[in-house]
């Protein structure tokens, strides 16, 4: 009973190749090593296969796989008769002054042994007694699936169980990319203090050329407090990066299953562009995508689970038996005298559910039609994360381009009004507003080194975590 499952709908979805995307490059595919090694980076090498075999959520979603597959296991087991031994022992005592337990003694008036006789015996039978009850059966019981019921939910079981696999793989997936992409926001937030520890360098060299100009009464006390401000400005924004990296620090430390207090990692540095990964066809995306194919097994089983309802529309047919041994003495037990069976079919025909069976059916139509709109929802889900990954790449290296244009003009203006200061020929509110826009441009451009890798990472992810 029930519809049989073809497999899941079709989606629409880009003919030729992503919009955003370039051509697959095959010299660039993956091969059969982890995808983090694109980054040939030793240190992410390690922190991925630390968390890969200690992060938590991974383990958790271990854990759940083991526990769907003993439930497929339970629910396979209904196919199969089931056989119980039920020993038993019982002493029980039996009353005398129950309806029936009198009765007159057969023959009595006959003898003269009646109510008138001068001498009577005996009238009644003594019928209250103590006594053993010894028993070993053994029972049988088989339901027979005649429509199908317990096979489609052994089914509908065994492809719940391998909806967690997937959910197992794109646990680890993310994961991974969350290492990835923390690991890289440390990188950047490491060249946010170098910038800011080499802006602070500077600022002290002009407080200290503000001072020597003041002595010399060639300026005012004005330009000292200026430089001493700029100073503290950023000495209170290198401590607010320093929170942000501990932050990130310890974040990381949770992914890897450790005690954020016994993790750090040691200052990056990042220098070498991310590599380029080709995105390929949107049609092989989907047999990428672990949360696609959790989705997948999971509108299946729903498939099944209408089969179940159907099936309970219709009677049931089941096997029951029943043999052993019984015995008031333990000694005879086992005595052929003792010997008991008995055996039958049995039909349940439904009459009258008071609508549960039908409420039972529209429950399993609607559930399907629930996790086909998931599934549907997930492919196009898999379609945006791969387009923004493809944007944010594209974006990204043009931004970080004219920002390293803008950042190499910031320097050669710094320095000249720097040089004219230092000569008298300049405001120091020139030198203050080089060395301020020269700060925003380097943090910009180290902000975007690391959101680059980030992007990557993002690709890499969207694309299931392969890309051949």
């Amino acid at each position: 009973m029930g519809p049989d499952y073809h497999g899941p709908p079709a989606v629409e979805a880009p003919a030729a190749q992503f919009k955003s995307g370039d051509p697959a490059d095959p010299a660039a595919e993956a091969d059969n090593a982890p995808w983090w090694s694109v980054f040939h980076d030793p240190l992410l090498d390690e922190l991925e296969a630390e968390a890969v075999a200690a992060n938590l959520d991974i383990q958790v979603a271990v854990a759940r796989i083991g526990e769907s597959q003993a439930q497929a296991r339970a629910a396979a087991a209904d196919l199969y008769p089931t056989l119980q031994a039920e020993p038993k022992y019982v002493r029980e005592r039996s009353s005398n002054t129950e309806p029936l337990q009198l009765g007159q003694l057969v023959g009595a008036n006959s003898l003269g042994l009646g109510s008138s006789g001068s001498s009577t015996i005996l009238e009644t039978q003594e019928l209250s007694r103590t006594y053993n009850v010894f028993s070993l059966p053994v029972d049988l019981n088989w339901e027979v699936d005649l429509f199908g019921s317990v096979r489609r939910g052994a089914k509908a079981a065994r492809e719940t169980s391998q909806s967690y696999e997937s959910d197992l793989q794109n646990v680890r997936l993310s994961t991974t990319a969350n290492v990835a992409s923390d690991y890289f926001s440390l990188g950047a937030l490491d060249a946010e203090l170098e910038v800011l520890e080499r802006t602070l360098s500077t600022r002290r060299d002009s407080l200290q050329i503000a001072q020597e100009r003041l002595e010399a009464g060639l300026t005012s006390e004005l330009d000292v407090i200026r430089a001493g401000r700029e100073i503290a400005s950023a000495e209170a924004n290198l401590f607010s990066v320093q929170r942000a990296r501990a932050q990130m620090e310890n974040a990381l430390a949770l992914l890897l299953g450790r005690a954020a207090s016994n993790f750090r990692v040691r200052r990056l540095t990042l220098t070498a562009l991310p590599p380029r990964v080709p995105a390929g066809t949107p049609s092989r995306l989907l047999a990428r995508r672990p949360d696609v194919a959790s989705a997948e097994r999971l509108l299946a089983a729903a498939n099944e689970r209408i089969g179940v309802a159907k099936a309970a529309f219709l009677p049931s047919l089941s096997l029951t038996g029943e043999a052993g041994f019984e015995s008031a003495e333990l000694s005879e037990v086992f005595h052929r005298q003792s010997s008991l069976w008995q055996f039958g079919p049995s039909l349940t025909v439904p009459i009258f559910q008071g609508g549960r069976n039908r409420a039972n059916l529209q429950n399993a139509k609607a559930a399907y039609a629930e996790q086909l709109a998931h599934y549907r929802q997930q492919v196009l889900v898999a379609f945006q994360d791969v387009e923004n990954a493809l944007v944010d790449l594209r974006t990204l290296a043009g931004q970080y381009d004219a920002e390293q244009r803008a950042a190499a003009a910031d320097r050669r203006a710094l320095q000249l009004s720097q040089d004219l200061y230092a000569k008298g020929n300049a405001n120091y509110l020139d030198v203050l507003d080089g060395q301020r826009t020269l700060l925003t441009d380097e943090q910009a451009v180290a902000e975007l080194l690391g959101q680059r890798s980030q992007a990557t990472v993002q690709l890499i992810k969207a694309l299931g975590g392969k890309w051949k």
